[in-house]
């Protein structure tokens, strides 16, 4: 369960850097910010398997399925919550939390330091 929520925690940080960056972005109006986050996060969701499986999808659904890097975030949480700490998935969600962390951090502090 700690492996899960460290993981989820580094997700996380990369998800409200990019969230900050994009609410920097979307001065003064704030219109930018909803119309991304509804129209990129809500796919996102519902590609990532987290609603309905993904097994007995359509095979083009499931290729936006993998390219989709939430996906491997869920993936890779439930074989942690399952106690599957050896898991493949966990490897590659814990890489994509990295990443997602590494550009969120990465975009949100050049914004802050360009003071946009």
């Amino acid at each position: 369960m700690l492996a899960g929520l460290a993981q989820l925690a580094i997700f996380g940080v990369g998800l409200g850097a990019l969230s900050f960056v994009l609410a920097m972005k979307s001065v003064p109006s704030g219109t930018l910010f909803y119309v991304v986050s509804q129209s990129l996060l809500f796919p996102l969701l519902l590609l990532s398997g987290v609603l309905l499986p993904l097994e007995t999808a359509p095979g083009w659904l499931k290729v936006l399925g993998q390219i989709n890097p939430v996906t491997y975030i869920v993936d890779a949480q439930r074989a942690l919550f399952a106690g599957n700490l050896a898991a493949p998935s966990v490897l590659y969600g814990t890489l994509t939390a990295c990443v997602v962390a590494a550009i969120g951090l990465y975009l949100g502090n050049r914004a802050m330091s360009k003071g946009l």
